[in-house]
């Protein structure tokens, strides 16, 4: 069978259990044409809408690599900022001093991973009372925990240097010299998937075109950690970038700096935790399966049901993206699949398959 079939064949077995409602997929290449494709259903609730292949998806914290990241790297780059500048240097009213670009990109903060009952947040006062003065739960850089709350601080990081929104930056910077022009915060609701049916205070009925997750909501939906709705098509064309080594958002050598672990830790279950700066790097067993390239592959997934993966070594990358919590996150069922279509991608490009 061919890569596309194969793939198809697992995906749909997963749609058929209801596992997740559909999904598009892209496999790209540094040297041919990608793979693409689309599945199953763009919703399942209240009725049955197949894909069609354009939907905008909710890409909940690939937002942290593909924007906030990418943003932060080419302010670095630009020396406007350095990994080894003091958060309070730029954000006078947060007070922990110690704290600096590094922790917050590399998960080694100290801080919480995220904010207790962040259904009631109402406003963008809300979020930012509490990240201001939220206590450390670690030692600043002794341990990985992956936390929101730092990538927010990125994001404000981003807006008080530049003095511009993110949704703004993010399209001047990254997306427009990309073209990558289906991909934005706050997207026409008529092509989106919707998510999960929220029911609370703050908010009731499906989230179609409103961000999934309750801080960035609460954010006007626009923020360093969620936000971001693409395509497959669109995400495609930033992992061609870092397969050709393109220079048209980031110097070659600012994404080098991307790919090495800068941090080491373990989880309560002892399994390891590897991070790379804003990226998660692969790990046995995990989302890019266990056949790619180690040091030159970074990974990151997303709440929604969206996981990518970069493999330099190799010349190959992937994306998939879902509504997996459609129509409540309880549904979401499809983190196994990740990683056995890394294994295919990747045996494919061994010569295993044909």
């Amino acid at each position: 069978m061919t890569l596309r079939k194969d793939i198809n064949k697992l995906l749909q077995s997963g749609i058929d259990a209801g596992r997740f409602p559909g999904c598009q997929y892209a496999v790209v290449y540094a040297d041919k044409p990608k793979l693409f494709d689309a599945l199953g259903y763009r919703q399942t609730h209240p009725v049955n809408i197949p894909v069609d292949g354009t939907e905008i998806y909710d890409i909940a914290s690939l937002t942290k690599v593909i924007a906030t990241t990418t943003m932060i790297m080419k302010l670095i780059e630009r020396h406007q900022l350095s990994l080894d500048t003091p958060v309070v240097e730029i954000l006078e009213m947060f007070h922990h001093r110690e704290i600096t670009i590094r922790h917050l990109l590399t998960h080694t903060s100290g801080l919480p991973a995220d904010i207790p009952r962040a259904n009631t947040l109402r406003n963008k006062d809300d979020v930012l009372n509490h990240i201001f003065h939220v206590d450390l739960i670690n030692p600043v850089g002794t341990r990985i925990v992956y936390s929101d709350i730092g990538f927010i601080l990125l994001g404000l990081v981003i807006q008080k240097i530049t003095k511009k929104p993110l949704f703004v930056l993010a399209k001047e910077m990254i997306f427009e010299p990309l073209g990558m022009s289906d991909t934005g915060y706050q997207p026409k609701k008529d092509r989106c998937a919707p998510t999960e049916h929220r029911d609370d205070d703050v908010y009731t009925g499906f989230l179609q075109g409103l961000v999934h997750d309750e801080k960035a909501f609460a954010l006007q939906g626009t923020a360093g950690h969620a936000g971001l709705f693409s395509t497959a098509r669109d995400i495609a064309k930033f992992i061609r970038m870092f397969l050709v080594g393109d220079e048209t958002v980031l110097k070659k050598e600012t994404q080098d700096l991307l790919f090495p672990a800068r941090a080491h830790d373990t989880n309560k279950n002892n399994y390891p935790l590897v991070r790379a700066y804003g990226w998660d790097k692969p790990t046995p067993g995990g989302t890019a399966g266990d056949l790619v390239d180690p040091n030159e592959t970074i990974v990151h997934t997303g709440f929604t049901g969206c996981n990518m993966w970069i493999d330099r070594a190799h010349g190959v990358g992937f994306v998939m993206l879902s509504n997996a919590v459609h129509p409540k996150r309880e549904n979401n069922g499809i983190i196994s699949y990740r990683k056995q279509i890394g294994t295919l991608i990747l045996s494919a490009e061994e010569g295993q398959t044909t």
